[in-house]
């Protein structure tokens, strides 16, 4: 699940962060990629590594608006058994999808991913999306956003997730505000809810909401630096910084 989540696989993460909108998706490049580092990385306001993270990810994007790729990063996920040893230490995502234009300024995105854990597949999850993208011209222009997932079977956020099978909802928007030509700001705010998140029902999480407001700056020769301040409401997590640092290639 991407920092530089974008809105192909949007999961909206903090860690890599070149966000790629629909409009992007369509460019000439067939395959693209990014490779970073972050201070931490966060998922949905929730923290995955408790420090710093490397992360990356490559696509294949056709000019009809079809899409697949893969994205990687190093975690700390989850001590269930209180031994001292996470139960996994690499996530590998894949993901496909198709992004068109309804208009020249309203676009669409359909995604279907499936987001594994290495050594812990018992938290291996699918999970589907759809977006709508409009873009605003002017002397600031900016594209507004709106996502929703769902997953069938969300056993990462259940105490027995072996034995428990919950579904799950997110529900997220943002704002990418082009300062300059080369500096973007992003505020966003995103709704985590479901069966899964039915605490009385299932224990474990209860439902929240996560927020971040992040500052992307480009450089040349694909590099880009990001920074973010992200949230969450849920009692024991704190809000944090992170800076990270990218660079974006194609082939």
């Amino acid at each position: 699940m991407l920092f530089f989540k974008n809105q192909v696989n949007s999961m909206t993460k903090s860690g890599l962060f070149l966000s790629t909108s629909l409009f992007s998706i369509l460019s000439y490049a067939d395959v693209s990629g990014n490779i970073g580092v972050v201070s931490d990385y966060y998922a949905r306001g929730l923290d995955q590594t408790g420090g710093v993270s490397v992360q990356g990810n490559i696509d294949y994007n056709n000019a009809s608006g079809f899409y697949l790729g893969s994205f990687a990063s190093n975690i700390k996920w989850y001590d269930k058994t209180g031994d001292g040893v996470f139960d996994s230490d690499v996530e590998w995502d894949f993901y496909t999808g198709y992004a068109n234009k309804i208009t020249d300024k309203l676009g669409y995105d359909l995604n279907l991913s499936y987001i594994t854990f290495l050594n812990a597949s018992k938290y291996n999850f699918i999970e589907g999306s759809a977006s709508l993208n409009y873009q605003i011209d002017g002397s600031v222009p900016t594209n507004l956003s709106a996502r929703v997932y769902f997953s069938p079977d969300r056993n990462g956020y259940l105490p027995s997730p072996k034995t428990q099978d919950e579904s799950a909802w997110y529900v997220t928007t943002q704002a990418d505000i082009q300062l300059k030509s080369d500096l973007i700001l992003t505020p966003q705010v995103g709704y985590v809810f479901g069966d899964a998140l039915d605490q009385k029902k299932v224990g474990g999480m209860n439902k929240f909401i996560n927020y971040s407001l992040s500052l992307n700056k480009q450089f040349k020769e694909g590099f880009s630096a990001k920074f973010s301040y992200v949230g969450i409401d849920l009692d024991g997590h704190d809000n944090k910084i992170i800076l990270g640092l990218n660079k974006s290639f194609s082939f």
